[in-house]
């Protein structure tokens, strides 16, 4: 990798932590504020059993075209064009589906407001057309300071309308106003600055075709993600009474957080990178992919054990007693996460050598694991259904770790020499601050002091362990604030 795009890389890296950070740093304190003085666990079923829906509707809208004109090298015009026109055409299509549907979904749950919850919140699936084709071209640029200022922005404005709406009691309607909010105010920043892109009046099925021959299988394979991500609030939903489904729906959220905004974070910006450095330099990749490995443990692993070792006293200070049932739904969701997260950058070796079809495999195989769990767990418990799909998730990381790797001739044994450092490191860490729990009774200094020693351990250790990253990290901060 050259020193400018090496230097390109880590910058962005740090606004797409910035936006990613700030998103759901902002998205965490308005959640905190809802649920713990206005909404309840039946308050967010109710989106809970809706959200496929929404999720489908945005998935079919965008059609795998986003990852499609990051990846091609040669865009024109009439690409974008073409995209931005079939994408708005769709969403309406997909609008109106959503709108027939949605009784269907409220006389499965037998929650009749379900019909006109997901009625307005598919509002979002044409707000979200409108940009689809900007961001993408923000991102194909690896342009984060400008993404992070958009997204922090309408965040920002979404959330002060949630509080007002909040104070004024409208209740589970708050859920559906603040992600359409947040739309609206993103597309019209997109829109107001007349330097980003803008559509022609032109359209070429061509161009859709050419797209499509590379988005189709990433389509698929993403429906195939979502139904399985949400697949158990059909089973809790049905099977068990409706506050289990917040109670669960919470839980996999912020034990998913992370994930949504270290490892996204990150992907955003390697994602990019890899594509442009191409399959045929496999040792460029490689190097990049070790890097990416690197940074990511560092950050990731004692994020997630941590979160297991203080489940409880952080549930308890956050949200109150009224939450409490989601802390060990927390702790085991973390277990699959943590090795989900890691893993999300083996894809991109994949994206790069044109194996679409094999993430298309892998990803069918991996949710017929998750169906079949769910079949054989579903009448022993909820803890017992979250157990078995964390199993499931660390075979199907594995195995995709020593497939990717394959790719680029990076072996097991090196990927495990690169993470295992920091994954004893964070076991350690976890362990120790566990252990705070028999001798400190007060929740709220119980969560305080494990942060701090916990930090202070992993932070000493890999300083004194000499970590490259660690050091990487330091005068990457120092450089930004001498500028």
């Amino acid at each position: 990798m050259s020193k400018t795009l090496k230097q390109k890389t880590a910058s962005n890296i740090v606004w797409s932590f910035i936006d990613r950070f700030g998103q759901q740093a902002l998205f965490m304190l308005l959640g905190i504020v809802l649920m713990r003085f206005f909404l309840s666990p039946s308050d967010y079923a109710l989106i809970s059993m809706i959200f496929i829906l929404i999720f489908l509707g945005n998935t079919f809208m965008d059609s795998g075209f986003s990852n499609a004109l990051i990846r091609k090298q040669d865009l024109t015009q009439t690409d974008l064009s073409s995209v931005f026109y079939f994408n708005i055409t769709l969403s309406v299509l997909l609008y109106f589906i959503v709108f027939f549907a949605a009784p269907l979904f409220a006389l499965y749950f037998e929650q009749p407001i379900l019909t006109k919850l997901a009625r307005i919140m598919a509002l979002s699936i044409p707000i979200t057309a409108l940009v689809l084709v900007p961001m993408a071209l923000l991102t194909k640029a690896i342009n984060f300071k400008y993404i992070a200022s958009i997204n922090i922005f309408a965040l920002f404005c979404s959330g002060a309308l949630s509080l007002f709406l909040a104070w004024k009691g409208l209740g589970v309607w708050i859920l559906v106003i603040q992600p359409l909010t947040f739309g609206i105010v993103r597309a019209i920043c997109c829109f107001w600055n007349f330097n980003l892109w803008r559509p022609s009046a032109v359209f070429s099925m061509d161009s859709i075709k050419d797209l499509w021959n590379y988005s189709s299988k990433l389509l698929l394979s993403t429906i195939i993600a979502g139904i399985f991500n949400n697949i158990y609030v059909f089973f809790i939903g049905k099977i068990y009474p409706v506050e289990d489904v917040g109670y669960y729906s919470q839980a996999n959220r912020y034990s998913e957080l992370p994930n949504a905004a270290i490892m996204t974070a990150i992907q955003t910006v390697i994602y990019p990178v890899m594509a442009s450095i191409g399959e045929q330099d496999t040792d460029a990749l490689k190097k990049t992919m070790r890097k990416t490995i690197r940074v990511a443990s560092f950050v990731i692993l004692p994020i997630m054990l941590g979160f297991m070792a203080t489940a409880e006293p952080l549930v308890h200070t956050l949200f109150g007693t009224k939450w409490l049932p989601i802390a060990p739904y927390l702790q085991i969701l973390c277990v699959g996460y943590l090795f989900l997260g890691i893993t999300t950058f083996y894809n991109n070796i994949l994206f790069v050598k044109g194996l679409s079809s094999s993430y298309l495999k892998f990803n069918i195989l991996y949710r017929v694991f998750i169906l079949l769990s769910i079949v054989l767990t579903m009448h022993q418990g909820i803890v017992a259904m979250l157990v078995a799909w964390s199993i499931v998730a660390i075979l199907f990381s594995l195995f995709l770790m020593i497939y990717a790797g394959r790719k680029i001739n990076y072996t097991l044994w090196e990927q495990v020499n690169d993470i295992l450092p920091y994954f004893i490191l964070a076991l350690l860490m976890g362990a120790g601050v566990f252990l705070f729990t028999f001798w400190i009774k007060n929740h709220v200094v119980l969560l305080l002091s494990q942060i701090i020693v916990g930090a202070a351990f992993y932070l000493g250790a890999t300083y004194l362990f000499g970590s490259k990253v660690f050091q990487e990290a330091i005068e990457m901060v120092k450089s930004k604030t001498a500028r």
